[in-house]
């Protein structure tokens, strides 16, 4: 009996390690898709303003990619994931910094816009 109570009492602290892990991992993405749609909203914001006050935006759009970037590149996958989930982290990561991506090549497209006229 006593084996049986060492048995599950050793059981719920590797489940619950391996839950508390893994939710972990979910807060820091869910943080990072945060910071992305604010990030997202301050560009938009330069994209609506008049041209000469789009810099101010842009400057602040470019400090919160920075800090985007500087999360995802400290972020790495729990190395106690299953193939499965691993997979899952990599997906989300990747979408996270094909996004970033994107809202560069748009600022600097608004950039390219606004030097030009």
């Amino acid at each position: 009996m006593n084996r049986l109570k060492i048995l599950f009492f050793v059981s719920s602290i590797l489940v619950s390690a391996s839950v508390w892990a893994e939710s972990g991992g979910d807060r820091v993405i869910e943080r990072m898709e945060g910071l992305r749609n604010k990030a997202e909203a301050v560009l938009i914001q330069a994209e609506n303003a008049p041209e000469g006050q789009r810099h101010v935006h842009m400057t602040e759009h470019m400090k919160m990619l920075g800090e985007l970037m500087s999360q995802l590149h400290k972020d790495h996958p729990d190395a106690s994931m299953s193939p499965q989930q691993h997979l899952a982290w990599m997906e989300k990561h990747d979408k996270i910094v094909d996004d970033v991506l994107n809202q560069m090549q748009r600022e600097h497209k608004l950039m390219l816009s606004e030097n030009h006229q």
